[in-house]
Order: C-alpha cells, then structure tokens, then sequence
C-alpha cells in the first residue's frame, strides 16, 4: 500500500475527505511541532513514539518505522507499507518518506496511514487515528486546533472526541 500526501500543494485532483483533511491540516497544525535538520533526529523521535508503551498498547501489531526523504522534486510525502502481516492485511512495519522538510505533523500523517487497514484513505478513521498522534506527539493545543478545524469539515463532523489518551 502506498499512499500520498502533500508536503507542498501543486495542481492535482483530491478527494473531498482528501480536501477537507488537507484543508484542517493546513489551517491548524501546518506550521506547529518540531522540525528536524537531521534525518537521525526525526528517527529517533519516530523509535521513540513507535517504542512507547502507550503506542504498542494502542497498535501492537505495528512495530518498526523508517524515516527517509523521497528524491529531489518530489512533491508528495508518503507512507509505504512494507508487509501485511498484521491484523486485517495492516503493515507490521512500514517508511514514511517525506517530500520537503522533515516536520512532525508530515511525518505523523504518513504514519497514520501505517496504522488503519488498506483502503482507509483520508476518512474518519484515518483522522481520528491522525487526532491521536497529534495529541500524544504534539499535545492537547495542537489536538484540539485540528480537532476543531477538521468538526467544520462535513466528512468529519460525526468524529470522535473519545479518542485514546496517552498514559
């Protein structure tokens, strides 16, 4: 499964859940979180959430993350699944390869891409798992501009606030 994402936003047809998402995105969390300058950094990070306790209680079956930057040009970050061993067909292990810097909010987008089953897309289940990165990775202020911005969306009014806390 591959899946792509925005890191910059040239001409190109999106769904209206792609759109919508896009859109809270870009009017919350664009500009907040961490920035990495190195690519050991933004991976120590990634082994760090993707080692915590709270993330393997959450997603047990998931248990190995690679950052790595896509080639000069390109336009869309991704995450790359690299089997379907887990529950449902989901990856146990994937790469999220980013386009552009190496900014948090990417790097936890193509990750949650890693984490609902094939054919999730950018819908409901693909943003509360998007809203529960955010809130453990970038806390309670950045959860909630998203939270909000993406409840003034029609795709995604019907989310859940209800989504796991991290201990």
């Amino acid at each position: 499964m591959i899946t792509a994402c925005m890191a910059t936003r040239p001409a190109r047809r999106l769904s209206t859940q792609q759109a919508a998402l896009y859109g809270a995105e870009a009017e919350s969390i664009e500009r907040l979180g961490v920035t990495w300058a190195r690519l050991a950094d933004a991976q120590r990070d990634l082994d760090r959430l993707v080692g915590s306790a709270w993330f393997a209680r959450r997603w047990p079956h998931f248990g190995r993350a690679t950052v790595q930057r896509r080639g000069h040009g390109a336009v869309w970050s991704l995450g790359v699944a690299l089997d379907h061993a887990g529950p449902e067909g989901r990856p146990t292990e994937g790469v999220v390869l980013v386009a552009g810097p190496l900014r948090q909010p990417v790097v936890l987008h193509e990750l949650a891409h890693l984490l609902v089953p094939g054919g999730t897309g950018h819908g409901p289940d693909f943003a509360e798992t998007l809203l529960t990165l955010v809130r453990a990775e970038m806390g309670f202020p950045a959860f909630a501009e998203l939270f909000h911005a993406l409840k003034r969306r029609e795709p995604f009014r019907g989310i859940s606030e209800g989504l796991a806390v991290p201990a």
